[in-house]
């Protein structure tokens, strides 16, 4: 999920859409449909994608809304991403498993930095050249933990020092993340609808669409 031009943009993978949402309207607004397409996340360039296919499983796909065609393409770092956002012109992916932030070339599709991370990450988005990400913490055994007793955050990092810039706990169990700047625009596992939350933590459903 990202903020772009004063609009929510989402993927769905269920529905093999990617629509964006007006806040103000409370409507919604369908941009593009293909097939296994997992996240979004508008730009200068075109709108950047994380689709199936490929070698390892998953790519990258930057697709033009004026010509409505892919333009680019390739594999993800890793196989799969859990997420894709632009800041400072770099492509930043993220991989949940694997505990990784990868920074990419948005021409040639090569990965330039591998950061690891201390919990897993997920649904990176941006706000000018702000880089924000779901984390979560499962537990001391990992992927093995119960999931009940997983620790959830909204994470603010900074890539060039490669460290935590700001981290927001949160009692549930957010699915993807964006941020206007003000509010935090995020989905809940197991729940339907958008939330928006400012960053005084108070949390209001937005209307479903």
């Amino acid at each position: 999920m990202q903020w772009h031009a004063d609009r929510l943009w989402l993927a769905s993978s269920d529905e093999s859409l990617v629509v964006t949402y007006d806040p103000v309207s409370a409507s919604c607004e369908e941009v593009l449909s293909l097939p296994d397409v997992r996240y979004a996340c508008p730009s200068n360039e075109g709108v950047w994608l994380i689709a199936g296919g490929g070698l390892l499983g998953q790519q990258v796909l930057l697709w033009c809304p004026e010509t409505k065609r892919v333009q680019r393409q390739f594999d993800c770092p890793d196989g799969v991403a859990s997420g894709v956002t632009v800041v400072n012109g770099k492509l930043w992916l993220s991989h949940r498993r694997n505990r990784k932030l990868f920074c990419v070339d948005p021409e040639r599709g090569r990965n330039l930095w591998t950061i690891r991370m201390e919990h897993q990450i997920f649904s990176p988005t941006s706000y000018r050249d702000e880089l924000w990400c779901v984390e979560c913490d499962p537990g001391p055994l990992g992927d093995w933990s119960d999931e009940r007793k997983a620790v959830y955050a909204f994470l603010r990092y900074d890539p060039v020092r490669e460290q935590v810039a700001e981290r927001i706990h949160v009692p549930f169990r957010p699915a993807c993340l964006a941020f206007d700047g003000q509010r935090f625009w995020h989905t809940v596992e197991g729940k339907t609808g958008l939330y928006a939350q400012d960053k005084k933590l108070s949390t209001r459903r937005v209307p479903t669409f």
